[in-house]
């Protein structure tokens, strides 16, 4: 069987172009019904021909796909590029509303301490160890620093000068173990020493120490400095009492306090650069 449709195979083939070669010439006369033959064929031609014409639009819309995508893929690059720029302005403005805010803030510590000769200066790092709360300051000796000005923040003592380079300086607030300042209670005038304590600093506060056991003094009372202070004019706000304790020798007691100025890294403070 094999053998035969091997011998006959060109047979096939021919009669095969024949058929559809009489196909097409019988549908150019109109009017004329179609023959088994026309039939035949035209089961094989129209599938085929269906075939190809899908074939042809899905080529089409693959390329009207891809012009959309690139026509897509582009409104996005100039999206993002107007959004990039749009961003860029909102950053300027920030910073300029902000850098507005602190020179008013500084202007209102200047109103507020009229009498006392002071700087302004940006805080540009903060010290990267956690128990030592320092940070420097964009300005040093050639502008008038030195060791042991006060600094204040927000109206209130942040710190002093620990040390000072020409342009550069470092701040020891309040939160440093090595700061230490003579304060009064306004309510009660008690007096002691506020400074940093290693465990409290981590909460943002600070300790009293050196309070007569006998002293009436109590949580949200307001702590000044005093005129014992070797470094600071007397009357500068240092903190508001949170809690009182009696120390174990019975004949003091001390208070932990929160500064006035805060425990966060301020973006500009001022420097005391004159004594007083």
């Amino acid at each position: 069987m094999v053998d035969f449709l091997q011998r006959r195979k060109r047979t096939f083939l021919f009669s095969g172009m024949f058929l559809c070669l009489v196909a097409i010439i019988l549908s150019v006369f109109p009017g004329m019904r179609p023959t088994v033959a026309e039939q035949g064929v035209a089961l094989v031609i129209v599938p085929m021909q269906q075939g190809a014409t899908r074939s042809i639009q899905w080529i089409q819309g693959r390329f009207a796909a891809m012009a959309d995508n690139e026509r897509l893929l582009n409104e996005i690059a100039a999206l993002r590029a107007e959004n990039d720029k749009l961003a860029l302005q909102i950053e300027q403005l920030y910073l300029a509303g902000e850098e507005n805010y602190h020179l008013t803030g500084l202007l209102n510590m200047r109103q507020r301490f009229p009498e006392l000769p002071t700087i302004g200066v940006r805080v540009i790092s903060q010290n990267p160890n956690n128990w030592r709360a320092r940070f420097t300051i964009e300005a040093g000796t050639r502008d008038g620093i030195a060791i042991d000005m006060p600094v204040l923040s927000g109206e209130a003592v942040k710190g002093i000068i620990g040390y000072a380079s020409t342009r550069h300086a470092e701040v020891i607030t309040m939160l440093d173990s090595d700061f230490s300042v003579a304060v009064r209670s306004v309510r009660t005038e008690t007096d002691g020493i506020v400074r940093g304590d290693i465990q409290l600093a981590q909460q943002g506060l600070v300790r009293m120490d050196f309070i007569a056991a006998a002293a009436n003094i109590m949580a949200g009372d307001l702590l000044v400095t005093s005129v014992y202070s070797p470094l600071f004019p007397p009357g500068l706000p240092v903190g508001t009492v949170v809690s009182v304790h009696p120390n174990p020798d019975g004949l003091t007691q001390h208070a932990i306090v929160e500064p006035a100025a805060g425990s966060a890294r301020p973006q500009m403070v001022l420097v005391v650069t004159e004594g007083y």
